[in-house]
C-alpha cells in the first residue's frame, strides 16, 4: 500500500496548497481517500495539461483546432477518447513542436528508440521540475521494496547526470535507502565484488543481464549467502519460473518495475502481491484501447496501453499509444489498496507481433515459460523462416556450459505448444529446430526485449 499513501499525500498536498484545486473540489481534506477522489484529482490535473498544451505546443495547438475540439470540451475521464492520439511517429518527426518552454529551459534531452524496436529515434525533453516528479516517483517505487536501512545497488548504463541510473540514484537518497552505482558493463565477480564491499541488500537492475549474471556466478559462489533480500528488475517480461530460479539462487525476493522512456522512465512497480503493477497516477493518465480500432476497451479487457501526462511542463503528452498491450486487473488487490488501478504485466508489443499460419499472434514472450524452464538455460533468440512454403520456427539457444545436451528435451516441449501443434497440423508449418548459441552470443547489457527475426520477406 506504499504507493497509495504516496499517491494520496500528492492529493491531500493539493488540496491544502492549491487554491484552485480546493476550488476545483470544493471539499476538505479527508482522512482516507477513495477512488472518486483520485479520479477528481486527475481531472484537474488534465484539464490543467490541456489547456496548457494548447498555448504553448504548436503540435497540440495545430490538432485541437483541426478537430475542432477546445480545451474546455474534456468536462471529465469520460470526454478523454473526444481527442485524437498522438503517435510515436508525431514524436519522432517533429519532437519540438511539442514543446512548452523554451530550449534554454531544458534540463535534459533524452534521445532514444523504444525497446525491442527497430523505428526512428524518438527525443523527449524535461525540465527540472519534471525530472522532480520523476525522481520523486522513483523514490515511492523503491519504497514498495527497500526500507530507509537498505543499500540499493543499480545496475544500469550510463551514470551522466539525469541519466536513468543518475535519477534513481537520486530517488532512492530522496526516499533515504542508500544507493551504490554499479555498471551493468561491469562483469559478474565485480558486481558481486561491490555487493559484497557495500553490504548492498536490494539489486536493481534488467532482467537478462541479472539473470545471466545470477546464474554464472551460481556456478562458483553461494550468492543465498550474500545478504541480497530483494531484486528489482525492469525492461522485460519476467516469466514465472524465471522470478523462482532467482528466487532460489539468491534466497530472496523478486520485484518488477514496468517503465516507459516517454513517460518518465518509470511508470510502474509491483506491490507486495506481485500479481500486477500499481502505476504513477500522480503523474499519468491511463486507457485501454482496441489497437485496431482505437475503441476503449472494457475493463479487463486486452488492450493498448494510452497514456496522457499530467504535470509534464516541457513536454507534455496527450493520449499518446505505447504499442505495449496488457489490461486492467478489475479483482481487488491482495496488497489492501482501495483507490488504485492495477495492470497486468505487458508481455506483448505491436511492432514485436508476427502472424503465422492462418493468423495466429507469434509474439518474443510467448515461449518464456516453457524455455526457462529448461535447467541451464540462459537465453533463446527466435528465428521465423519460410521454407517449402511453410512457416519454420529456428530457436537458437545459449546454455550453462555442461547443459548443452538438451536440444531434444527442448524439441518435445515445443512440440506441445498448441500453436505449434495446430500449424504443424493443418500444414502451415514446419516441426521447430534447434541449435546451441555460442557462450555470449545472445547477451545484451542495455535495456532490451527480445525480438523476433522475421526472415520470411526475404524468402519470398
Amino acid at each position: 500500500m506504499y504507493l497509495e499513501n504516496w499517491l494520496h499525500k500528492i492529493i491531500k498536498n493539493a488540496l491544502e496548497n492549491e487554491a484552485e484545486f480546493r476550488s476545483f473540489a470544493n471539499k476538505g481534506s479527508p482522512d482516507r481517500l477513495t477512488r472518486s477522489d483520485v479520479e477528481m484529482y486527475q481531472v484537474f490535473r488534465l484539464n490543467q495539461t490541456l489547456q496548457y498544451a494548447f498555448e504553448r505546443s504548436s503540435f497540440y495547438r495545430e490538432r485541437f483546432r483541426k478537430t475542432g475540439i477546445a480545451p474546455d470540451d474534456i468536462l471529465n475521464l469520460s470526454h478523454l477518447p473526444e481527442l485524437p492520439f498522438t503517435e510515436p511517429q508525431d514524436l519522432a518527426e517533429a519532437p519540438y513542436r511539442f514543446l512548452c518552454i523554451s530550449q534554454a529551459e531544458i534540463a535534459r534531452p533524452y534521445t532514444f528508440v523504444t525497446s525491442g524496436t527497430t523505428g526512428p529515434q524518438k527525443k523527449i525533453f524535461w525540465t527540472h521540475r519534471d525530472l522532480e516528479h520523476i525522481i520523486d516517483f522513483m523514490a515511492a517505487g523503491i519504497g514498495t521494496v527497500a526500507t530507509d536501512n537498505d543499500v540499493v545497488q543499480i545496475m544500469l548504463p550510463d551514470g551522466r547526470p539525469y541519466s536513468q541510473a543518475d535519477l534513481l540514484h537520486r530517488g532512492v537518497k530522496k526516499y533515504g535507502a542508500t544507493p551504490v552505482l554499479a555498471s551493468v558493463d561491469l562483469d559478474a565477480q565485480e558486481q558481486l565484488k561491490i555487493i559484497e564491499q557495500h553490504h548492498s541488500t536490494v539489486v536493481f537492475g534488467y532482467v537478462s543481464p541479472l539473470f545471466r549474471l545470477s546464474k554464472e556466478l551460481e556456478t562458483k559462489e553461494d550468492l543465498s549467502s550474500k545478504g541480497v533480500r530483494v531484486l528489482f528488475l525492469a525492461a522485460e517480461y519476467l516469466p514465472e519460473v524465471r522470478r523462482q530460479e532467482l528466487e532460489r539462487i539468491w534466497n530472496c525476493r523478486v520485484h518488477t518495475h514496468y517503465g516507459l522512456t516517454e513517460m518518465g522512465l518509470g511508470v510502474a512497480v509491483e506491490c507486495e502481491a506481485r500479481n500486477g503493477y500499481h502505476f504513477n497516477e500522480a503523474d499519468l493518465l491511463l486507457e485501454i484501447i482496441n489497437p485496431q480500432t482505437g475503441e476503449v476497451v472494457a475493463a479487463g479487457e486486452e488492450g493498448e496501453l494510452v497514456f496522457t501526462t499530467l504535470t509534464r511542463q516541457a513536454m507534455p503528452l496527450i493520449r499518446y499509444r505505447t504499442h505495449d498491450i496488457s489490461r486492467l486487473i478489475v479483482e481487488p488487490c491482495l496488497c489492501g489498496a482501495e483507490s488504485l488501478l492495477k495492470l497486468d504485466k505487458v508481455r506483448k508489443r505491436l511492432e514485436s507481433i508476427v502472424f503465422i499460419g492462418d493468423g495466429d499472434l507469434l509474439y518474443p514472450t510467448l515461449f518464456d515459460d516453457v524455455l526457462f524452464g529448461i535447467p541451464g538455460l540462459i537465453d533463446y533468440q527466435l528465428v521465423v523462416l519460410r521454407e517449402q512454403g511453410k512457416d519454420h520456427l529456428h530457436f537458437k539457444i545459449e546454455m550453462i556450459s555442461g547443459h548443452e545436451n538438451v536440444i531434444p528435451e527442448i524439441k518435445k516441449r515445443l512440440l506441445l505448444s498448441p500453436l505449434i501443434a495446430k500449424n504443424i497440423a493443418t500444414g502451415k508449418m514446419m516441426e521447430p529446430t534447434v541449435d546451441i548459441a555460442g557462450w555470449g552470443s545472445l547477451k545484451s547489457t542495455h535495456r532490451t526485449k527480445k525480438l523476433i527475426i522475421d526472415r520470411r520477406i526475404a524468402a519470398d
